[in-house]
């Protein structure tokens, strides 16, 4: 059995203290025996101390791996308070200014639909509150192509097509309008295409412009035609593009006509004409 340094001091020191005391000298055995205790209660010691500092360290080693406690990985995964807003997208006009015969008027907005994507139809019902009823498109990209397809009086389909910046919308007035326009809920079917969407690939060479036109945009013409649309929309998919549609119409109860029904001033057939061939 080995001691250390320290514990032969003790030794001896309680050994000189005893023998100062002229108390009875240790038996060498007896010695021994309490160098062994106290090297047991010095390494009881020393264990216990590791232990703490082990625990200590498991501690910190879990914190490392496992992350934050539970309360502070909560508060982690909630979004930061001043996170980024979505932009609200193109912004639709209050009023809409048509021109029924020599009147001018400005149409309310009734009623808006906002989207995220082009490329495909889009079917948006409202009621309107009058025979005037006008629609106007907006886009991200100003140079996207707007189709808009309406039903007409006779129960043929009109409408228009033009530029998204450019378009000025198409509108109805008495002449043009379906007899059951007040009647029911109505619904108006858009599409919007991309700029350069490929119509004339997708056409395959057909022309849409008369012969004697003199002026024409070949592109419109064509996307004038359902089986145009119908394979661009399938070649192209739905594809990102922010635009909204708002529809407008004079205010509910603004004056009776013979039936009753909201008054709007009317123009010349050949207005009403030019109207319909606008959408």
């Amino acid at each position: 059995m080995r001691h250390t340094e320290s514990d032969l001091r003790a030794l001896l020191t309680e050994h000189s203290q005893e023998r100062g005391g002229r108390e009875p000298s240790a038996h060498l055995g007896a010695i021994v025996r309490r160098g062994r205790r106290m090297r047991r209660t010095r390494q009881a010691v020393t264990a216990g101390a590791a232990a703490v500092l082990a625990v200590a360290a498991v501690g910190v080693g879990d914190g490392l791996l496992t992350g934050a406690p539970r309360a502070d990985r909560a508060a982690a995964a909630q979004p930061p308070t001043h996170s980024a807003q979505v932009e609200p997208g193109p912004k639709l006009p209050d009023s809409f200014p048509v021109r029924l015969g020599a009147e001018k008027i400005d149409l309310s907005l009734i009623h808006s639909q906002r989207f995220e994507t082009m490329g495909v139809a889009r079917t948006v019902s409202f009621t309107p509150t009058s025979f005037s009823t006008g629609f106007k498109v907006v886009c991200d990209d100003p140079g996207a192509w707007v189709v808009t397809v309406l039903r007409l009086r006779g129960g043929e389909s009109g409408g228009g097509v033009a530029r998204c910046g450019e378009s000025a919308g198409p509108h109805h007035d008495r002449l043009s309008a379906p007899s059951d326009w007040l009647k029911r809920p109505q619904s108006v079917q858009l599409w919007v295409f991309p700029s350069d969407a490929p119509v004339q690939e997708v056409a395959k060479g057909a022309t849409g412009c008369p012969k004697k036109a003199k002026l024409c945009d070949e592109t419109a013409q064509l996307l004038g035609r359902p089986e145009v649309r119908e394979r661009l929309s399938a070649k192209l998919g739905e594809l990102p593009g922010r635009w909204a549609v708002g529809v407008y119409d004079r205010p509910a109860g603004t004056g009776a006509g013979p039936n009753g029904e909201p008054f709007t001033a009317t123009g010349s057939p050949a207005d009403s004409a030019s109207a319909a061939q606008d959408r």
